[in-house]
């Protein structure tokens, strides 16, 4: 396994320890809160007003949560596209990959922009290896032909 890989595996397994503490921090406290929560509603009746305060409370606290988690998981992106780069931009390599398929040039076109219009069938197709990139282009090809 290379530095890079190494460092982002540390990365992610950081980023991971940070939310499950966060979470753990926020189970007790919501939980402490409710206990006490309890013990005061046994002690005396509440009022309708402090309950729907505590339930916007709660509300307020998962949206927080929700929150951080997006701008943990940006930063998470942000620190992995530093460690491993830009990277290689797929695309050149597929449309030289067409080239050697064998297929006319609309069909390559044709299937540049079906590849590239889903992300997943690009994904399945730089997953795939010689023959099966090739079956699988001509499936696209025919699939869109009956549309």
């Amino acid at each position: 396994m290379d530095e890079r890989k190494i460092v982002a595996c540390f990365i992610v397994k950081l980023w991971y320890l940070n939310i499950v503490t966060w979470l753990m921090m926020w189970f007790t406290m919501n939980h402490n809160l409710a206990r006490r929560r309890n013990q005061q509603l046994a002690l005396r009746n509440s009022s309708t007003k402090k309950r729907k305060r505590s339930a916007a409370n709660d509300n307020d606290i998962a949206v927080t949560f929700k929150e951080i988690l997006s701008e943990s998981i940006e930063k998470l992106g942000e620190v992995l596209q530093a460690a491993f780069g830009k990277g290689v931009d797929p695309k050149p390599e597929i449309a030289s990959e067409l080239s050697k398929m064998d297929l006319s040039i609309e069909d390559q076109i044709k299937a540049l922009n079906i590849l590239f219009e889903k992300p997943q069938n690009e994904r399945t197709f730089l997953s795939l290896d010689g023959t099966m990139k090739k079956s699988f282009v001509l499936m696209l090809l025919e699939q869109s032909n009956h549309n």
